[in-house]
């Protein structure tokens, strides 16, 4: 019976490196070696070519009735899909496989055996006995769902890649709009930015709560300045076709930009 290690690694593109999980694995195995699996593709999918020959190598070992280990930087690693992500964990957990996850040691395999193991023991009262096993299951219970947690944790981060990819596009596209119509117009400044937030924020026709005259005193502008950055800020809208808390978002981006610059 031999001990197979093996180790995963995996980025989502050709472009990305898989260096730095290698490293982190080389010295977590300090001298020890093992077989490595990678792939770049992305984790969304439990399908991929490398990990289905790690799959297949293990189903394999474990036939001939060998130990194994499998070694995987973090959970994000092994799957970013948590419904297939918790149902492998778990394959392997009983099949008797050691998952190690380098930056979630607390969803180890070992760890949640250790859970299993520390059972309170029955005193042989019925009644106590009754209580000690609902406890012993609440306390499994919490450590699969520590474990259901990371993986979802892992679906999550990619979700809010993509949505943050998907609004700095969208904001990209409003920029070259907004840009484009304002072609002749003088620069707008951070102050002008600014205003242009406090009239979407605090103006009757936005949903605010004062009026024109109200929000002109309040920041010391004549209500014709209002109306011509009323007027512009309307520009804006129509080229971008934002919604008022979209416009103030993008209109912070800008100023975070300018800031950057100066």
């Amino acid at each position: 019976m031999a001990n197979k290690i093996y180790s995963y690694v995996r980025v989502s593109t050709a472009k990305q490196s898989l260096e730095r999980q290698k490293k982190n694995i080389t010295s977590f195995l300090k001298g020890a070696s093992s077989i490595q699996f990678e792939d770049k593709w992305t984790g969304t999918t439990m399908s991929r070519p490398e990990f289905d020959k790690l799959v297949k190598a293990v189903n394999k070992d474990i036939q001939n009735g060998d130990t194994v280990t499998i070694i995987f930087d973090s959970v994000s690693r092994m799957s970013r899909n948590s419904a297939e992500g918790v149902e492998q964990y778990f394959k392997w957990f009983n099949m008797g496989v050691s998952l190690v996850f380098l930056n979630e040691h607390y969803i180890d395999t070992d760890t949640y055996r250790a859970a299993e193991k520390s059972s309170i023991p029955e005193t042989g009262n019925e009644i106590a006995d009754i209580y000690i096993n609902a406890t012993n299951q609440v306390l499994i219970l919490l450590a699969r769902r520590q474990i259901e947690i990371a993986f979802e944790q892992s679906e999550k981060e990619v979700a809010d890649l993509r949505t943050r990819t998907k609004e700095g596009m969208a904001t990209k596209g409003a920029a070259e709009k907004i840009s484009a119509a304002r072609q002749g117009q003088t620069f707008t400044t951070i102050k002008g930015l600014e205003l242009r937030i406090a009239i979407l924020k605090e103006l009757k026709m936005f949903g605010g709560a004062l009026n024109h005259s109200q929000f002109a005193k309040q920041h010391d502008i004549s209500r014709m300045t209002l109306y011509r950055y009323l007027d512009e800020l309307q520009k804006d809208m129509e080229c971008s076709s934002f919604t008022p808390e979209q416009q103030i978002k993008y209109y912070r981006a800008q100023i975070r930009e300018r800031q950057n610059q100066e």
